[in-house]
């Protein structure tokens, strides 16, 4: 009994740095999610594509974009606000990981009409030059909540 006890702890004990290290990476990886937002807030489509690799891909319901230039043409369309939520971080290794989330996107159209919608993403964030980066982002619009069905009358 005593060594299934000493097993169990040890096991214990062995989480341990697992979930500090990525305790840490989570913490590192969200320092893009909040550039990300401060470079929205600011309108900053150069600001945002820095958060990317050199050799990023930016997939959204349309394909492959552009990036600087899908920024600049949401920005006309009047979103002005951006909150990004992580919702999982997967090491990959020492070098990468899988991000999951939403963000919820918000502004005026020109006409003022508000504009406030939920996206659903993913990422690939590899360190690059020693920081992190995102290698490739993928987000869709995040569809509505079904609608409870009518009683038959």
């Amino acid at each position: 009994m005593r060594g299934f006890g000493a097993v169990c702890i040890s096991l214990l004990l062995s989480a341990i740095p697992a979930t500090a290290s990525d305790q840490n990476l989570k913490e590192e990886i969200g320092k893009i999610g909040s550039a990300y937002e401060r470079y929205f807030s600011n309108k900053d489509p150069a600001g945002i594509t820095s958060l990317y690799t050199k050799n990023y891909m930016r997939v959204t319901e349309d394909g492959v974009v552009d990036n600087t230039r899908y920024y600049e043409n949401a920005f006309k369309a009047g979103v002005s606000r951006l909150e990004v939520k992580m919702t999982e971080v997967q090491s990959l290794s020492e070098s990468m990981a899988l991000v999951t989330g939403e963000s919820r996107v918000t502004g005026n159209s020109e006409t003022g009409a508000p504009i406030d919608f939920t996206v659903v993403w993913t990422a690939l964030d590899v360190r690059e030059d020693g920081q992190w980066k995102i290698r490739m982002l993928t987000s869709v619009p995040k569809p509505p909540p079904p609608q409870p069905q009518q009683a038959a009358k």
